[in-house]
């Protein structure tokens, strides 16, 4: 077989200045295929930036309201920092909300809302940019169509703020507390005193411990656990049922109803936020929301309304009270509480849901007391009276014991989260907006239906004195009256200015937004109106009526004293510090700023919409 090597040579020569053009097509391809992958990054790098800096402007970061030319502003501002010389319009900026996928909560997407309705609704921003960019900068341009480089990042900032409308351990009448726990817990004279209250206030429970012994992710899911688990998860966290305080714990766990409850009773986590593992809250917020949980399960059973009898013996407040008026000799108080909303422990973002409500509520409690106010009048008010009352025939008996029934219904006040700003740069602190609305009262004498916790009304009818003669009726003097109470003026403080997020040497210090008079009410005023010597047996009539008439002065004056001095009293320094220290402040709302979180900054790359 021949070679011909000649014409061997001559495909050689036809075929290799196609060859090496083709090897400089094929490098030059790779050239732009890496200068095109180079001009992609960087415009990825420009946009997140610029969706990083927009996120600022959002509701749940900007502090009064979103933003949306904000938005574009601060994204243009930092993208050409890096970089970007385009027109402004080039910069496709969206505000929106970014959170798990309702099909793979493991996933971030971004749901778009309207800049100018829906503002309210966002805690992130989306940046787009499409670039229109040669295929290859050697190659004839007429041979190729330019390509279209898209990118866009979507990224995410808000606080998340952890709420209570618990009040503080400072408020609680000696031993009251300890007496709720007892009759639900079933272990009679259970004892708090005042350094044990002060111990819960400020032992904290940090989320990330909690978390670990309850075996879950986050608090979100803590919320769906049974509240048995939790508060075993809580008592592990302080160190076992062997301290104080985790002996407290796992008393709860057999507290009235317990059993039959979730996280949720305790704990509300909304808007999908994100709670730091280095969070924390009271343990004090988290005993009280149980123990109202329990008085609310306890009145729905056959327990009915729950009864706390104060001992007034130690109270300096009624001591104090008796020893300065001297128509008194000895007053009782007895409470029966109903709980229709307990208060709960709240984390969640500045930001509105898709309703238009605002995501964060915090509510004080719903709780109604029925007060049982027994006063024994003073033996030297007694002896006045029947010596007054010499009538020679006439046996008279004075009646020393007055019986005030009072019901007093709170309906919890409310604090919406409505505004915070994100801390930047050097900044560690954020400034938070609320909108309160003070618990609705009403105070009126009468009783409380223990199955449906409404009120039967019923005027104030004291029995002063009976007096009977030979051969004439009994004669009944009395005092009715129905109570009037008016509450002092309220004060409105809504705003919370440089809340400290990080304390690296301390405990970050509780901040307090409330609108009303708490605790105690300065200027509470009660009067006794429709003030009657008439009794349903017929009163004061004929001749022995007429005898008494000089002494009606007396006796409505006794009887207005008395009651409105006992039942101010009660009422401002018993019963409101009481309602104050559950989380139903009588006449106001108070909401505590217990901790608040800013997570690092979420951004997520060539977002799906």
């Amino acid at each position: 077989m021949t070679i011909n090597r000649r014409a061997q040579r001559g495909v050689l020569i036809a075929l290799t200045p196609i060859l090496l053009t083709l090897i400089f097509v094929l490098l030059t391809l790779i050239l732009d295929g890496s200068r095109l992958l180079s001009v992609q990054s960087s415009m990825q790098a420009q946009v997140n930036a610029a969706a990083t800096a927009a996120a600022d402007a959002a509701q749940s970061c900007n502090g009064p309201t979103g933003d949306i030319d904000e938005m574009r502003a601060r994204a243009l501002a930092a993208a050409r920092a890096v970089g970007f010389n385009g027109n402004d319009d080039d910069l496709l900026v969206s505000a929106g909300l970014l959170g798990p996928r309702v099909d793979d909560p493991q996933s971030l997407r971004f749901l778009p809302k309207d800049p100018v309705s829906e503002i309210r609704q966002t805690n992130s921003a989306l940046v787009s940019y499409t670039r229109s960019e040669p295929l290859s900068r050697l190659l004839p341009q007429s041979l190729f169509d330019p390509v279209q480089l898209s990118v866009n990042a979507a990224a995410r900032k808000e606080v998340v703020a952890t709420l209570s409308a618990v009040g503080s351990t400072a408020e609680v009448e000696g031993g009251l507390l300890g007496g709720l726990i007892g009759d639900l817990t079933g272990v009679p004279g259970y004892s708090l005193d005042a350094t044990s209250l002060q111990s819960l206030e400020s032992t904290l429970v940090g989320v990330g411990d909690l978390l670990d012994n309850a075996g879950v992710a986050d608090l979100a899911d803590l919320v769906d656990e049974p509240l048995i688990d939790v508060l075993e998860a809580v008592r592990d966290s302080l160190g076992g049922a062997a301290t104080p305080a985790g002996g407290l714990i796992d008393d709860l766990t057999a507290a009235v109803g317990v059993s039959g409850l979730n996280g949720s009773a305790v704990f509300d986590v909304v808007g999908d936020a994100t709670v730091s593992g280095d969070s924390s809250f009271p343990l004090y917020d988290l005993v009280t929301s149980v123990v109202l949980n329990s008085v609310r399960a306890a009145n729905q059973s056959a327990m009915g309304l729950l009864s706390l009898q104060l001992d007034t013996t130690d109270s300096t407040v009624i001591s104090s009270l008796v020893s300065t008026l001297d128509l008194l000799g000895d007053v009782d108080v007895t409470l029966d509480i109903i709980v229709d909303e307990p208060p709960r422990i709240v984390f969640g973002p500045a930001r509105q849901d898709e309703n238009g409500e605002w995501l964060t509520k915090v509510r004080s409690a719903d709780i109604s007391i029925q007060a049982g106010v027994d006063v024994t009048l003073a033996t030297s008010v007694v002896g006045d009276l029947v010596g007054a009352l010499s009538l020679g025939l006439i046996n008279v008996t004075v009646l020393d014991s007055i019986s005030i029934p009072l019901a007093i219904q709170v309906g919890g006040g409310e604090a919406e989260l409505i505004a915070a700003d994100c801390a930047r740069g050097n900044s560690n602190t954020v400034n938070m907006d609320f909108a309160t609305q003070s618990s609705v009262v009403e105070i009126d004498t009468g009783t409380i239906d223990s199955s449906t916790g409404a009120v039967a009304p019923g005027s104030l009818e004291l029995d002063i004195l009976r007096l009977k003669a030979p051969l004439l009726p009994a004669v009944i003097a009395c005092v009715s009256g129905d109570l009037g109470v008016a509450l002092p003026a309220q004060e409105m403080f809504q705003d919370i200015q440089s809340y400290i997020l990080h304390c690296p040497e301390g405990e970050c210090s509780e901040a307090t937004v409330s609108e009303g008079s708490t605790g105690d009410l300065q200027g509470l005023s009660v009067s006794l109106n429709n003030i009657a010597l008439d009794c349903s047996q017929g009163g004061l009539t004929g001749l022995l009526g007429g005898l008494l008439t000089p002494l009606t002065g007396i006796l409505e004056g006794v009887a207005e004293t008395v009651v409105e001095e006992v039942t101010g009293t009660v009422l401002g320094e018993v019963v409101s510090p009481l309602l104050s220290s559950l989380g139903a402040d009588l006449g106001g709302v108070s909401v505590k700023v217990i901790g608040a979180s800013q997570q690092r900054t979420q951004l997520i790359e060539n977002v799906q919409l």
